[in-house]
């Protein structure tokens, strides 16, 4: 867990350290990126999951917590058999209208495309409040059904939770609508598009920073204790041509050696490593940083002349926190590609004035590449 990172022994830490020192202006405070990575995980389609699983626990829990600020209602059992059917069609009323509303107002959205719809169902959080409102009417239906098998407290508590969910859902309906809104608004959009544009650059900066430093702080470090990186110079100078013999690569053997990206490097366990060798020939290493894509996870520092033990190799490989290469790497140019777009169509319809608004976004960004390139 990065919780237990974050500390100068780790290379990730180090980096971002000086990275906020440098270059500030490319990281939101702390609480600001939290809340917008949970508003990006949670606004994926694919998350369904999470929310079911939020309405259920809840559900769940509701017999067992009394909390006094939430016993401003009070609901006998009698009452809650009586409208425990009555909520469940509320709610059920209220999602098909509301998106009958939302399906209209997408057809008659000022900007249409791909990415305008993407950033629409994320800045709304239309597919998070659907799930929920699903899941609250499922778990209604499930204690409907269930009225005369659980006792009258554990049935009340259940309406009773339902009951606040649904007054949740009807205050995210109408975030949702004030959201959706202002996408029949062009300026709106443009606004928006300019504000993701600069959260893109920023990120993609961070990337290509977050590379280049962490790969010079390993360097700096494997040269503090007399390391040589490696390179193919030292591999034809220690290698006679004719003891090279081909060897036939299995299945297998690739799938050992699957591409790993380095997340995190331990630098503490990789310095110790090398104070402990007690090398009487040169160290040798292979360059690595953040982000980067390798297969070498456990031979990546070793003596001349002399091959790492099985030991050796799991130390190396401990010291490294890896994941998984995606299987579809995502597109970190599309708000700049869609830009670029957008301007070429202004071009050919002669539109001079959107395509001021579209250079002035083109100048914030040159700004910020040039207060941030080193």
């Amino acid at each position: 867990m990065n919780l237990f990172r974050s500390n100068s022994n780790w290379l990730r830490h180090k980096t971002i350290a000086y990275l906020k020192e440098k270059h500030l202006a490319l990281f939101e405070p702390y609480h600001k990126s939290s809340i917008r990575y949970f508003r990006n995980f949670i606004s994926d389609s694919k998350q369904w999951w999470f929310v079911l699983l939020f309405v259920i626990s809840l559900f769940t829990i509701s017999p067992f917590i009394n909390f006094d600020f939430l016993n401003f209602l009070e609901i006998s059992s009698q009452t809650a058999i009586y409208i425990v059917d009555q909520r469940t069609a509320n709610i059920a009323t209220i999602i098909s209208i509301t998106l009958v509303v939302v399906g209209f107002i997408l057809n008659n959205l000022a900007v249409k495309s791909p990415l305008v719809y993407g950033l629409l169902f994320r800045k709304s959080l239309l597919y998070p409040i659907i799930y929920l409102t699903l899941s609250v009417i499922g778990i209604f239906i499930v204690v409907s059904t269930l009225r005369d098998t659980l006792s009258p407290f554990t049935f009340t508590r259940a309406v009773l939770t339902g009951t606040y969910l649904a007054i949740i859902i009807l205050f995210l309906i109408g975030m949702l609508f004030r959201t959706v809104f202002l996408f029949s608004n062009e300026k709106e959009i443009d606004k928006m598009l300019e504000e993701e544009l600069i959260i893109e650059a920023k990120n993609n900066l961070k990337r290509i920073l977050i590379k280049k430093h962490s790969e010079e702080l390993f360097v700096s470090l494997m040269s503090e204790k007399g390391a040589k990186e490696y390179d193919w110079s030292e591999a034809w100078g220690s290698v006679e041509l004719s003891t090279i013999k081909v060897k036939e690569v299995s299945t297998d053997e690739i799938i050992k050696h699957k591409e790993k990206v380095i997340h995190d490097i331990n630098l503490d366990c990789i310095s110790n490593f090398i104070s402990k060798k007690k090398a009487t020939e040169q160290i040798f290493y292979r360059k690595l940083g953040l982000e980067t894509t390798t297969t070498e996870v456990n031979n990546f520092v070793w003596e001349k002349s002399k091959a790492n033990t099985k030991w050796e190799k799991k130390k190396l490989r401990s010291s490294l926190s890896l994941k998984n290469k995606p299987k579809k790497e995502k597109d970190n140019e599309a708000m700049r590609k869609f830009f670029d777009q957008k301007l070429e169509q202004l071009s050919e319809q002669d539109k001079h004035r959107n395509i001021e608004q579209h250079l002035e976004s083109y100048i914030k960004l040159y700004e910020l590449q040039m207060q941030n390139q080193k």
